[in-house]
């Protein structure tokens, strides 16, 4: 069915819509979901963001943008957008998951635009690498068709000179896609009659370009590896980075598209202008919510080598007639529309990565000629031409985005990775983390294109390390397949560009994440931008090859089936996670063998009993003591355990003490394991346990045991000295230990000050409040700083007097 050329340029708006409204739809259940996992100690735990309406002020909105504990930056951005959600629904979880659900919206429309902008520039360097009408000719980006113009077949003749095609006129070639009006400035093929010669020379048209960036962004948006960056709201740090760095990216492209069609020097500055800002704001911006926005020169970068391969630009259309013709749609069909001018290298015949430039019949001009060989329908360029026209300028922009600060931050991030302090709170050594990822990567892999709810989750913490090349034997195999998908992308760089450039981005998205910083070994939410790369790679390969039978319709049929089975699959994850209880009970019985899920569900279960004996608590007792018997788990298991046995009374708890005792001095001291330990203490503060505070002090002293210090286990421990032991001698000595391990920590500062204030330690408390000063940015410390200065001039009057 013909659809006439209105038709053509809003259907593709409409179908983005009709994506944007069903991944809406797909998500809508989940917006009823609770807090996980990291959201306790990010949001609900942090009472920096928790601003209420009336106290909204400078200093309390600095406060918050500065409170995240997840990173040196604090990723200020994410968390002024979390403090506005609590300031709207006072700690209800409905706001912050439903701006997650638009943010992620954002992201798909602005990914269909960011691969127009990347099909558009492959259309202008390499035009036989893209699709055609209904896959004719050409694939998506595979080598040109069989009867494709060689060296040794005739040259195709130029439109003749007085024919040029006026602006908004449509482009001939047959099938139904022949109306649609093009965003490129590529010819058609010479049509036979009207004194131009026929040929069969594929062309790109950009309904199909469309189409291939619609079906990815629906795609991606319907994801369900997606669905972690979505509804676990602390991860809106992703997602809302994300945004950043695909307007970063599109940025660039668009810009590198105004340079390589530049007519005039004006537009070539506008357009290194617009690229550099695409890449120095996006990462700048994209810092402020997470530290993936450093990848995005990474992400220009296998761009530009893929597809541009640095050029500088491509030759404006030469015309003896501009204006709007008489003639028929054939006569004016050889020449792209007046806005676009046809690019090409002038001098030399087409070569990949460049276009042509096409003249009036006449000039003594010819067109680009295949050089085609066995396997090989690909254009080449003598080596040494390529440098000739490369633009210094892209080259010093990665230079001075990419290059100098990947050799800094790499040397930075291995002093830090190689030193053992820095694996402290890991089950794993650097070497085991390195061994470990490949087989991480692979199941990213699995679990993009073929998605399987019962493996999906939030919890990952059951994977087995690699301890080496052959233990498991699976470690050797996925560095083998790893390796071959790089050999891959470099190979079909030429031929398949759209799948290379998508290998590319499936790796470097996860440069950060599976390399040699010292986090956690797999989080789904990390494929976030990668598994961009592998839809894009994944549907250049199904949309894009070459069939010696047309098969449009089975291709179709397996976009359709593809993108139900995402939406059905993401639906019902969205579904369990509308209750927090139901979604912790099905992933602890989906994943045994996770001490995390199982915990969790005998935590909500606790919950949910109110301490009070019935089916609820019977149940969260099943699920603590399989979660604390687990190998390797954590002291949350034997922490609640404990305070079940003694909430409100004295219990029978020694073989819980006993448990998490052993923990604590045998495995490393987790973030979790201090969490179980402040939560005793709190427990114990607040009159609801009564155990034998002997025990705490005990479980304390294991964890202060193992080697390499941490921060928050020594402020703990002065807090517990203080407030319960209520020697403050000893908390003074452990809260100097905090401030030594995390300087920049501006509350063990203030405590530490306080104590050598009680204690008359002037000199000191003033180096504290000297410290404070410096980090007292926008004046959010004032009032601790006052309250300390008072209580040094308060120990100064007091001292004459007991003299």
């Amino acid at each position: 069915m013909r659809l006439n050329q209105s038709t053509r340029k809003w259907l593709p708006w409409l179908l983005l819509a009709v994506a944007v409204i069903a991944t809406a739809a797909v998500y809508w259940s989940g917006l009823t979901g609770g807090w996980v996992f990291d959201d306790y100690p990010n949001i609900v735990d942090n009472a920096a963001i928790h601003i209420k309406p009336g106290h909204s002020t400078l200093v309390a909105w600095v406060d918050a943008a500065l409170s995240s504990p997840a990173s040196f930056l604090h990723r200020p951005l994410a968390s002024i957008t979390f403090a506005l959600n609590w300031m709207a629904g006072g700690g209800n979880p409905w706001p912050f998951k439903l701006t997650n659900v638009i943010i992620h919206l954002i992201n798909g429309v602005l990914l269909f635009f960011m691969l127009r902008a990347l099909l558009r520039l492959m259309a202008l360097r390499a035009p036989w690498l893209l699709p055609s009408p209904l896959g004719r000719g050409v694939g998506g980006e595979g080598p040109a068709p069989r009867d494709a113009p060689t060296s040794r077949q005739s040259e195709p003749s130029p439109a003749p000179a007085g024919h040029p095609l006026p602006k908004g006129a449509r482009m001939g070639g047959g099938g139904p896609e022949t109306n649609a009006a093009p965003t490129h400035p590529h010819p058609d093929p010479p049509l036979e009659g009207d004194g131009v010669r026929a040929t069969r020379f594929p062309y790109v048209d950009d309904a199909a370009a469309t189409r291939l960036a619609l079906i990815v962004a629906a795609a991606w948006m319907l994801l369900p590896i997606n669905l972690m960056a979505v509804l676990y709201v602390v991860q809106r740090m992703e997602s809302l980075c994300q945004v950043f760095v695909l307007a970063g990216l599109w940025a660039y492209l668009h810009g590198r598209w105004m340079m390589l069609t530049a007519g005039d020097e004006r537009r070539d500055r506008r357009g290194f202008a617009l690229a550099v800002s695409g890449i120095v704001l996006g990462t700048l911006l994209g810092l402020t919510s997470k530290e993936t926005a450093v990848l995005l020169p990474v992400f220009a970068l296998l761009a530009e080598w893929v597809l541009l391969r640095f050029a500088r630009k491509v030759e404006p259309l030469s015309l003896r007639e501009r204006g709007r013709g008489e003639g028929s749609d054939t006569q004016r069909a050889a020449i792209a529309r007046e806005s676009g001018p046809s690019p090409a290298p002038s001098g030399h015949h087409g070569a990949l990565g460049h276009g042509w430039r096409l003249y009036p019949e006449g000039e003594g001009k010819t067109m680009p000629a295949h050089s085609k060989g066995e396997g090989k329908d690909v254009l080449a360029l003598p080596e040494g031409e390529d440098k000739q026209t490369a633009d210094r300028r892209i080259w010093w922009l990665f230079v001075v985005t990419l290059f100098v600060p990947a050799v800094l931050g790499f040397a930075w991030l291995m002093r830090s990775a190689l030193r053992p302090a820095s694996w402290a709170g890991r089950d794993f050594t650097l070497t085991q983390r390195l061994l470990t990822e490949p087989r991480v990567l692979v199941d990213y892999l699995h679990w993009t294109l073929f998605p399987n709810p019962m493996v999906l989750s939030l919890y990952h913490d059951e994977i087995v390390k690699s301890t080496g090349i052959l233990t498991p034997w699976t470690t050797l195999g996925a560095m083998l397949l790893l390796a071959a998908l790089i050999a891959i992308a470099v190979w079909l760089r030429n031929r398949r560009p759209l799948v290379s450039l998508g290998i590319g981005w499936f790796f470097a998205g996860n440069l950060l994440t599976a390399t040699i910083v010292p986090l956690e070994l797999v989080y789904e939410q990390r494929m976030y931008f990668a598994s961009i790369g592998v839809l894009l790679a994944a549907g250049a390969l199904l949309l894009g090859r070459r069939w010696r039978i047309r098969l449009s319709l089975l291709r179709g049929l397996v976009v359709v089936v593809a993108l139900l089975a995402f939406g059905t699959i993401t639906h019902l994850r969205a579904d369990e996670w509308s209750n927090r209880l139901r979604l912790a009970v099905a992933e602890a019985n989906r994943h045994p063998e996770s001490g995390r899920a199982v915990y969790e569900a005998g935590r909500l279960l606790l919950i949910a009993s109110d301490y009070q004996p019935g089916k609820a608590l019977d149940g969260s007792w099943k699920y603590l003591r399989k979660a604390a018997a687990i190998q390797g788990s954590s002291a949350l298991p034997d922490q609640a355990m404990i305070m079940i046995a003694d909430h409100q009374r004295q219990g029978q708890d020694a073989t819980y003490w006993d448990s998490m005792v052993h923990k604590l001095r045998t495995q490393p001291t987790r973030q979790e394991d201090i969490s179980a330990l402040i939560s005793l203490t709190n427990c114990y503060g607040a009159n609801i346990c009564e155990f034998e505070v002997a025990q705490l002090n005990r479980a304390y002293r294991a964890a202060l045991s193992r080697p390499h210090p941490i921060a928050r286990l020594d402020g703990a421990y002065a807090d517990f000295q203080r407030d319960i032991m209520h020697n403050s001698w000893v908390a003074e000595t452990y809260l100097a230990r905090a401030v030594a391990g995390d300087p920049g920590e501006p509350a063990y500062r203030v405590d530490l000050a306080a104590l050598y204030a009680r204690h008359g330690e002037t000199g000191k408390t003033l180096e504290q409040i000297d410290a404070l000063r410096r980090m007292n940015f926008a004046g959010r410390l004032n009032g601790k700083i006052a309250a300390l200065e008072q209580m040094v001039e308060q120990g100064k009057t007091a001292a004459p007097s007991a003299n």
